[in-house]
């Protein structure tokens, strides 16, 4: 990214009025993963889980000119082993046209501040196997990738059928 580029984007914490922007831009991230069938979240859904009585999640965004051209959302983890709070960055997102610019290293590095602010005893996030451009984005920020875990999942309906299993 250009140095004068670099001065004009902003990393701050986001606010209730940048949900709209967030949402688009999950829906350009769901679209570059081929998962669109999976984005039913709502601006309400949004709000509630930002901004409303129990906040579940975080988010900071980047700002260029007054537009929102990325987003980090994150929430907190516990580590039972470390016994303190970690970070899990959930999502990491930069605009198509702001990408390979250093904007998403600065968001990663503006949590990084946060985890650090916070003494988390971790900051954790997991990344698709065949996006090598975040993989190589990670590992040059330090980040270690993880080979022997696996992320396990349950969605509603399996949460549903739990008990009866």
């Amino acid at each position: 990214m250009s140095e004068n580029l670099t001065k004009r984007v902003k990393i701050r914490q986001a606010v209730p009025d940048d949900v709209s922007g967030i949402l688009k831009m999950v829906a350009e991230l769901a679209e570059f993963e081929d998962l669109t069938d999976q984005l039913v979240a709502t601006e309400e859904d949004y709000q509630e889980s930002l901004f409303g009585t129990v906040p579940v999640a975080e988010a900071l965004v980047a700002e260029h000119e007054g537009a929102l051209i990325g987003y980090a959302i994150f929430f907190s983890t516990f580590s039972t082993f470390i016994g303190k709070a970690g970070i899990w960055l959930e999502d990491l997102y930069v605009k198509e046209a702001f990408r390979h610019q250093g904007v998403g290293k600065r968001l990663l590095k503006a949590l990084g501040k946060i985890a650090q602010e916070r003494d988390a005893g971790r900051y954790e996030w997991c990344v698709l196997d065949w996006n090598q451009n975040a993989i190589d984005l990670y590992k040059q920020v330090g980040g270690e990738i993880l080979e022997e875990w696996r992320i396990v999942r349950m969605d509603r309906k399996g949460i549903e059928n739990l008990p009866e299993k």
